[in-house]
């Protein structure tokens, strides 16, 4: 699953960034082009992609799943009850993709008094034009985070940042009502406790089999979650281990797939730098749930040999053994290739070193641009979702 950045992105300005968790604005346009780009390099590869945006439209279509999403949706925005019966009235009314676009992008003030009727409202009287009554998701592109796809069940995240709450909402719905999805298998987040504070998201968990998972835990991804998480995973998934991964609490290394990425059956992209801090517990379960032995490793290589039961695991270090060629490559996410089969990943073009690197380690690498899509801080695996594996 893909979604194509737009209008939302528009919204990032020099005084919001920080508060929306981008570091820089993004020029839409070229956004656009070179995420067009990755998505034909997918359907060249024989990969079916699924937009977010027509998912959501879908599901709009049907009034009992816009009033109730509505009802969520504006409980999450600090307005008031006249405010919010009066804005839920025009948004009843108008198209599935209409309303798709505003809960994507978001609503200002000056554009809802186009289309609200009048209102006895001191939230709308007192918020400035550019204000937004419904907030935008530029994060939205970033596939990765708001749920995660493991054996035949997903998991909605519980999102650590108020910018991003509402795109795992959106997904649950999308999920739970479109018929692509039907009988899927919740995992987590579709139960009133699997809420904030316990906190996961996607790009924390990587698939390593069909039978092991590892989850990061990092400044995303809560220790306590994972726990609760791996219950259910074993339960209703068929996961026997899960590899719980402590990682530095960073935005640099916010997820573990910023570190460390699976790109063959043996082979691992990993930050060098984290080496040193990287703790690893391995969690046994039995297929009730129940957590049978706990083991502490010191060295990932050696974990990871015996849980994927392999005589060797090869490391491919970001930049190469240059220690600014990774710390450059890193920071444009050089480690966050997107594997599209054993030994194929897709990467960002301008992370020179760390892909010749990978190609010579035997690696096929497909390169993209992302001069535009890399300011948001992530790569080809973040802005992607597999909803099924081989």
């Amino acid at each position: 699953m893909l979604h194509r950045p737009g209008k939302e992105l528009e919204r990032l300005t020099i005084d919001n960034k920080d508060e929306l968790l981008f570091d820089d604005i993004l020029w839409l346009e070229e956004a656009q082009k070179e995420h067009d780009t990755f998505a034909d390099l997918l359907r060249d590869n024989g990969v079916e992609v699924v937009y977010f945006r027509n998912c959501l439209s879908h599901v709009l279509g049907e009034d009992s799943v816009r009033d109730s999403l509505l009802d969520e949706v504006l409980a999450l925005e600090a307005i008031d009850i006249p405010l919010v019966s009066a804005l839920k009235g025009v948004l009843m009314e108008v198209s599935a993709s209409e309303l798709a676009e505003i809960l994507i992008a978001g609503l200002t003030k000056m554009e809802a008094l186009e289309i609200l009727p009048p209102c006895r409202s001191l939230v709308l009287r007192a918020m400035g034009d550019r204000d937004f009554l419904i907030h935008p998701l530029p994060n939205l592109y970033f596939q990765r985070d708001p749920f995660s796809f493991i054996n035949s069940g997903v998991i909605i995240s519980v999102m650590s940042f108020e910018a991003r709450r509402k795109e795992p909402l959106y997904a649950r719905y999308i999920f739970k009502n479109h018929p692509y999805f039907k009988g899927i298998e919740f995992l987590f987040g579709d139960h009133p406790r699997d809420t904030y504070p316990y906190r996961i998201e996607g790009g924390d968990i990587l698939v390593l089999s069909d039978s092991v998972v590892a989850i990061g835990i990092s400044q995303r991804t809560a220790a306590g979650t994972l726990q609760i998480v791996g219950k259910r995973i074993a339960e209703k998934a068929g996961v026997k281990t899960v590899l719980a991964v402590d990682i530095p609490k960073s935005r640099a290394a916010m997820h573990l797939d910023t570190v460390f990425t699976m790109v063959d059956h043996d082979a691992f992209t990993i930050y060098p730098e984290v080496k040193e801090y990287i703790r690893i517990w391995q969690l046994e379960y039995s297929p009730e749930g129940e957590i049978t032995s706990v083991i502490e490793h010191q060295n990932l290589g050696a974990c990871l040999r015996k849980v994927l039961q392999l005589d060797a695991i090869r490391f491919i270090e970001t930049g190469g053994g240059d220690p600014v060629a990774a710390a450059r490559d890193q920071w444009n996410d050089g480690t966050n290739t997107l594997a599209i089969a054993p030994g194929v990943v897709i990467t960002y073009r301008r992370n020179v070193v760390s892909n010749r690197v990978l190609q010579a380690n035997g690696i096929k690498v497909f390169e993209v641009k992302g001069a535009e899509l890399g300011r948001g801080r992530g790569g080809p695996r973040c802005m992607s979702m597999p909803l099924t594996r081989d």
